[in-house]
């Protein structure tokens, strides 16, 4: 993101939208030139937004920014957001509705405390919090999870926790019903530190008996043949329920194996 567009945030102009379109056409690969493609579709919208919706725009665009200039490990937007979330207005290169709907995720954490682990900027976790009794979200990145708690804020949320921090230094707490493991067993970024074997370890130290571990893999170009590895751990360790491969939303989720399986 750049430094020059947070003052479209705190002031409405429609020039900002022919300038998002000259960018677009000055940025080189297809993530960037979707990245702000969103944001021009995105801000468009905002023109009949009220106040407080502009408001939490500029909070969250503002943390983007903080993002850039503090932040040096991968983004996964591209400079906007990697997630997406209706209720707010924020198109992302991942479908969250999509996502959420095919994997019948609601469903799954109807009641249950939930563990998110690498939320991102939360945007799964604010999705199915209404109907879940308590929702946990981690990542590393503080500035997306600054974005998480103020979108948690405008949604009037207040069963949501998030933390800036790592799932190997997450503190040991009361047993989670599901633990949501969605591409974190291992990172493109690198920054996961720990084998899946104990990746995996930790997922089920964490679920009380009969939790759900709830895994979604990486596209099938990143996650290569090391994901029927992956499956075989899962399935030691686990009772697998289901087992499919999702087919909605975006490119980059398209093709992604999703498995619902119970600890014993």
């Amino acid at each position: 993101m750049k430094p020059s567009y947070l003052r479209y945030y705190e002031r409405y102009s429609y020039r900002f939208l022919a300038r998002l379109f000259a960018d677009a056409l000055l940025s080189r690969g297809r993530l960037r030139k979707l990245a702000i493609a969103h944001r021009q579709a995105d801000y468009l919208r905002l023109a009949r937004a009220d106040e407080r919706l502009l408001a939490l725009h500029a909070r969250i665009n503002r943390h983007l920014m903080a993002a850039r200039e503090q932040w040096s490990s991968y983004d996964y937007g591209e400079g906007y957001f990697y997630q997406s979330l209706d209720a707010i207005g924020v198109r992302g290169m991942r479908d969250t509705t999509a996502r959420v709907e095919a994997m019948n995720l609601r469903t799954h954490v109807a009641g249950r405390r939930v563990l998110d682990i690498g939320c991102n900027s939360g945007f799964v976790a604010l999705s199915i919090a209404p109907v879940a009794a308590h929702v946990t979200g981690l990542d590393i990145n503080p500035h997306l999870i600054a974005v998480a708690r103020d979108a948690a804020d405008y949604l009037d949320l207040n069963n949501t926790d998030f933390s800036a921090c790592a799932f190997e230094d997450f503190p040991a707490r009361a047993p989670f019903d599901a633990v949501l493991s969605f591409a974190n067993h291992s990172t493109y970024d690198g920054n996961t530190r720990q084998p899946i074997e104990r990746y995996f370890q930790r997922c089920g130290d964490l679920l009380a008996p009969g939790g759900l571990l709830l895994f979604e893999s990486h596209t099938p170009q990143h996650e290569g043949d090391g994901l029927q590895h992956v499956r075989e751990i899962i399935s030691r360790r686990f009772a697998v329920r289901e087992k499919r491969i999702l087919d909605v939303g975006s490119f980059l989720d398209r093709g992604r194996t999703f498995i619902v399986a119970v600890k014993a």
